[in-house]
């Protein structure tokens, strides 16, 4: 990475959540100035567990609040904005679909629109998702050319709409712009127990039965991104634009697909060594879904690449989960 940071004023919307703690503490040790917005008063966690709670301004609200986000972004006089605010709940979606997309479109529309009446233009982040492809059963890495499919919740088609969102603002009104598509994110600082990983690691430290439920049956192989590497995929698209580039949408993954069920016994093992049969109660109705991204664009026009083998990043979990989460 560049110095480009040093002093830079950020924004970084949702950067109190799992994800954003992580870019949060990449930007503040490469010297930037970071603002955190997020509709949620400040937790102690995960921002505690960067270490960064007391480096940052910390604003509560939502991006749906037209008045609060133009005052934010009129006085904050940003370099570089990077969006993450949403609803990541797939099983959220699914319940309270027409939330969702509201808090994931007319937030960043929102967010876009401050942006558009401010006296300056920041350079704009914009945190997609391997979801915008649709649900997917082809294990051929998909390019960022691919038109987004058909999917089973409304997680995805948010996504596709708020990315259009980005992209219109961004042509219409001169607003230099990158969409960020990740994979499965895992890593330090997720707690929310809908997800594998964290799941699979309360289930260890309580002695349940290693029991997946009913959404799959283990089949299902996907590709999975350390969050520290997700972390400096964001700001690597920020430098991107910095240099003037023109690209606007990057894949962001290990082009490496590994079963739910691979990724469950291996969390047993980094956890105390021992061999467990996970349960996945799950019936198969069709070939197993199959998601990996094509990552060469982001290895040659970025310089990125995944650092993060997965037995190295579930081991850096484990040992964080270990040391930050109570035991029961």
């Amino acid at each position: 990475m560049t110095d480009m940071w040093q002093g830079r004023s950020c924004l970084v919307t949702g950067g109190a959540g799992f994800g954003g703690s992580h870019l949060v503490a990449e930007l503040v040790d490469r010297g930037a100035e970071v603002t955190v917005v997020d509709r949620d008063p400040i937790p102690g966690k995960p921002l505690e567990d960067m270490g960064v709670e007391d480096a940052i301004t910390f604003v509560q609200g939502d991006l749906r609040d037209r008045e609060m986000v133009q005052d934010l972004v009129a006085d904050g006089d940003f370099d570089v904005v990077f969006h993450l605010a949403a609803d990541p709940i797939v099983a959220n979606s699914i319940r309270e679909p027409a939330d969702v997309v509201d808090t994931n479109v007319r937030g960043t529309t929102e967010l876009l629109e401050a942006i558009r009446v401010s006296p300056t233009t920041p350079l704009f982040i914009f945190a997609s998702s391997g979801a915008y492809y649709g649900d997917n059963f082809d294990p051929t890495p998909i390019p960022e050319d691919q038109v987004p499919g058909p999917a089973s919740s409304l997680y995805g088609p948010s996504k596709v709409a708020a990315e259009m969102v980005v992209r219109g603002f961004g042509k219409a009104f001169g607003i230099p712009h990158a969409s960020c598509r990740f994979m499965n994110t895992y890593g330090p600082g997720d707690r929310h127990e809908s997800r594998l990983v964290p799941r699979a690691l309360a289930q260890l430290a309580a002695g349940d039965e290693y029991d997946f439920g009913d959404r799959d049956d283990g089949s299902t192989r996907l590709d999975f991104l350390y969050v520290g590497d997700m972390a400096r995929a964001y700001m690597s698209a920020a430098e991107h634009l910095e240099r003037g580039g023109t690209e606007s949408a990057f894949n962001f993954g290990t082009a490496t697909l590994t079963s739910v069920r691979d990724v469950a016994e291996r969390l047993s093992l980094a956890y105390d060594g021992k061999e467990r049969e996970p349960l996945f109660r799950g019936i198969r109705t069709g070939p197993p879904r199959q998601k990996r991204l094509e990552v060469s664009r982001a290895e040659s026009v970025l310089g990125w690449t995944a650092a993060t083998s997965l037995d190295e990043g579930l081991a850096a979990t484990v040992a964080w989960y270990l040391a930050a989460v109570p035991a029961s």
